[in-house]
């Protein structure tokens, strides 16, 4: 596969071309063996393995790819925050609830104002 021509705006020398035409030679090599050895029905007996260089640096990255997965300190600053925000709303509803029963209790909140809770159940 012959190498097309470059853009200019890249400003290649005749060095790094020559090297890029040497890695498509070379990929188109290792992609011409690697198929004869796949196609070969007697696989088994063709000595010694294939190693594509490509499969070991992509299975190197997925290695090396989940840096999320470490721990640090801002693993727990979502849980934290939901437990606040939930302590918060807590708190903020028995607040009121004791408020509520107090107003009851006193008098303050007639029979009559006063909600039917079970209704919503």
């Amino acid at each position: 596969m012959p190498v097309q021509a470059l853009p200019s705006e890249w400003d290649l020398t005749p060095d790094e071309i020559k090297l890029i035409q040497k890695r498509s030679r070379l990929r188109t090599t290792t992609k011409a063996e690697f198929l004869k050895r796949y196609r070969n029905p007697f696989y088994a007996s063709v000595p010694g393995h294939f190693v594509d260089p490509q499969n070991t640096r992509l299975y190197a990255y997925q290695q090396n790819s989940y840096r999320y997965l470490y721990s640090s300190p801002r693993i727990l600053l979502a849980p934290a925050l939901f437990l606040l925000a939930g302590g918060l709303l807590q708190y903020l509803a028995q607040k009121k609830r004791i408020q509520y029963n107090n107003d009851c209790n006193i008098g303050k909140i007639p029979y009559a104002d006063r909600p039917d809770f079970k209704s919503y159940f």
